[in-house]
């Protein structure tokens, strides 16, 4: 009777210990606090230029004017991506962003945003 109260005892407490708590760096703050990253930005890869617009509010990326990625919000950065993929076509953080330039990644690449206006 002793061994089936305690195993009880250890089964609810690995049950309460692999539960699921939401990552704090995965919570995007509020958009009044981030830096200015709206408008259009020039992305510099692989020896051509991309057109990209960026819309925090709306959550929405258009590149070269075509609509179909994403705009994902954490604590450290923002993660562009496709509507209908999860892997991350771009990540930059917000300590990178500078007044005309941004420096992040870009399929695995590191390359430079320039502020258009």
């Amino acid at each position: 009777m002793k061994f089936c109260f305690f195993f009880l005892v250890v089964i609810a407490f690995v049950f309460f210990q692999c539960s699921d708590s939401k990552n704090p760096a995965d919570t995007a703050p509020s958009l009044g606090s981030l830096p200015n990253i709206k408008g259009e930005w020039v992305l510099e890869w692989e020896n051509k230029t991309y057109q990209i617009q960026l819309d925090p509010e709306s959550k929405r990326v258009l590149l070269d004017g075509n609509d179909g990625y994403e705009l994902d919000l954490d604590s450290v950065g923002i993660r562009i991506r496709p509507f209908d993929e999860e892997s991350i076509k771009g990540y930059f953080l917000y300590s990178d962003l500078k007044s005309k330039s941004w420096i992040g990644t870009w399929e695995n690449r590191v390359v430079r945003l320039i502020r258009k206006n």
